[in-house]
């Protein structure tokens, strides 16, 4: 499957193996679990670090990238920007095609908080 990872400025060859799909799942799972972990001021701060090393490492092994790919995820982009590559990575790796998830990008913009 193809990829193209906007902000990298490049086109993956994805196979969704069932390593690659666990690894899909098990990143989904994290980020839930981490996600619903509300305890101490230490706790959230060590989750923040969890939260953008899980991405990193993830997009990582997922799309393959060099030494200097992956530093350039550290070095260049906040996690937002990364939080935003995983998501769509997995979306398309789950079936989506770009059309669908620019569809349900813009639903859940319009959808969101209202001022």
């Amino acid at each position: 499957m193809k990829i193209h990872v906007e902000k990298l400025n490049k086109t993956f060859d994805v196979t969704p193996t069932n390593k690659v799909m666990r690894s899909v799942y098990q990143l989904q799972l994290d980020l839930a679990k981490l996600s619903a972990r509300k305890d101490k001021v230490v706790d959230t701060f060590s989750d923040a670090i969890k939260v953008i090393d899980t991405i990193e490492a993830f997009l990582t092994k997922t799309l393959h990238l060099s030494k200097s790919e992956a530093e350039k995820l550290d070095d260049d982009f906040d996690q937002n920007d990364i939080s935003e590559m995983a998501s769509y990575v997995s979306n398309r790796l789950m079936g989506m095609s770009d059309e669908d998830i620019k569809k349900d990008e813009s639903e859940s913009k319009e959808s969101g908080p209202k001022k």
